[in-house]
């Protein structure tokens, strides 16, 4: 339906080329190219409408006018203002909403993403932390003295029952949620003392060491190092169960390093741990790195200065949105470009072409005389004889004689819509005039 709208829009314009009254015409071009555009998607559908009425004005224009090149040029001017520009300001307001609502969309979207990943983040944060104590407990009772064959297996069980649930735990934050949903975690409220002091009652072998003053973090700096601080004593508790832990406070970084474990088993970590923290102390303008030590072991250590400006996490499909709707204008923009560049291409073509065939210089057309020998004159004049025009009070001209009719000038500026007509009779000129034209 919308495709025949703008059929109809687009071919009104060829009313101009012919003898019917269409001062109506441009307003209903107008009305319905806008609405077309706001309808119609395909932007090659609507290249393919205007070219093809172009091509059929030029072809009319050639077959019923005396000066083609000028009819057509007008009636290409008339697509372009009450058509093709109508038709682009609908397709821009069209994709102007496409893009308003994708991006609803995928704002909605990411917020029901942030959530999930809140809840994964909280569930590998909480409950992970407790496993891994689980499997603490275990591993301790696993190599305490005083116990039966028996209760050693059973505990070594315990442990391993306690970290294949953390595996588990792991495979569902995955599936719920990234990593990077940290952003917006509020964190338990005990401070990093308190969070190792527990981790020792648990029979973890952890010390806390303070250098230089204590760090002056704001709220959310400091969130984030409890982070890594739990995340780091998590993930030695799940791989080297019995290891010596050290965590490091000082004024702008915390780390937190473990000895090789003696008892050290089970599968490497996925690294979704490690993830949230990097994004978590990117967050707050910090830098994290993770790795082993050269001795053995594994060192975590972040810096987190105390007046860095807290980074924003990138809207990469919002983002991405804008720039697909940026090009899909730029190449609607394209064609009333194009098709004021191929007018203006015509419009000079037609001058040029005009000008060459049948433009009389304006020296050669004073330096005629009247009386003078046609056989005189014929080598001063252009090649072709213009079509008869519409002039202005025209006179008329001398019994007997026949009359040519020239454009004023032979060069590519001469716009002016004069003519010259020059009459013949016996082999003479008998009349030259300047004439407008109507």
């Amino acid at each position: 339906m919308w495709l025949f709208t703008l059929v109809v829009a687009a071919g009104l314009a060829l009313g101009s080329l012919l003898p019917v009254s269409t001062g109506w015409a441009p307003f209903v071009m107008v009305v319905l190219a806008y609405a077309a555009g706001r309808r119609l998607a395909s932007l090659a559908r609507a290249v393919a409408v205007f070219t093809a009425v172009a091509v059929a004005g030029l072809a009319l224009a050639v077959a019923r006018t005396s000066e083609p090149i000028s009819a057509w040029s007008t009636m290409a001017l008339v697509e372009l203002f009450a058509a093709v520009l109508p038709w682009w300001a609908g397709r821009y307001q069209r994709l102007n909403a496409e893009r308003r609502e994708r991006e609803h969309g995928i704002v909605a979207e990411q917020a029901r993403l942030r959530e999930r990943a809140r809840i994964a983040q909280d569930m590998h944060d909480t409950i992970g932390h407790e496993l891994a104590l689980i499997a603490l407990h275990s591993g301790a009772l696993e190599v305490g003295a005083g116990l039966t064959d028996a209760q050693r297996k059973t505990a070594g069980e315990l442990r391993s029952h306690a970290v294949r649930a953390t595996e588990r735990l792991h495979d569902l934050v995955r599936v719920l949620g990234s990593s990077d949903a940290a952003a917006g975690q509020v964190p338990p409220d005990e401070s990093i003392e308190d969070l190792v002091g527990r981790s020792a009652a648990a029979g973890m072998p952890v010390r806390l060491v303070h250098e230089g003053a204590a760090p002056q973090w704001p709220p959310m700096t400091r969130q984030a190092a409890h982070r890594v601080v739990r995340e780091a004593l998590t993930n030695a508790a799940r791989h080297a169960p019995g290891a010596a832990v050290v965590v490091t406070v000082a004024a702008d970084r915390i780390a937190v390093e473990n000895e090789e474990g003696p008892s050290a088993r089970g599968r490497a970590g996925s690294g979704q741990g490690l993830i949230g923290l990097a994004e978590r102390v990117r967050l707050v303008g910090g830098q994290l790195s993770a790795g082993p030590r050269p001795g053995g072991g594994w060192l975590v250590r972040a810096t987190l200065p105390a007046d860095s400006a807290p980074a924003r996490p990138a809207s990469f499909d919002v983002a991405v949105s804008r720039r697909i709707t940026r090009r899909r204008l730029l190449q609607t923009a394209a064609l009333p470009v194009g098709v004021v560049l191929a007018l203006l291409a015509a419009l000079v073509a037609g001058q040029v072409a005009t000008v060459r065939r049948t433009g009389l210089a304006d020296d050669r057309y004073a330096s005629l005389r009247i009386g003078q020998p046609q056989a005189q004159v014929e080598p001063l004049l252009p090649p072709e004889v213009a079509q008869r025009f519409r002039l202005v009070d025209e006179p008329t001209a001398p019994a007997g004689s026949t009359c040519r009719y020239y454009h004023a000038g032979d060069a590519l500026t001469d716009l002016e819509p004069q003519v010259y007509r020059l009459c013949f009779a016996g082999g003479v000129l008998v009349a030259k005039n300047r004439l407008d034209r109507a």
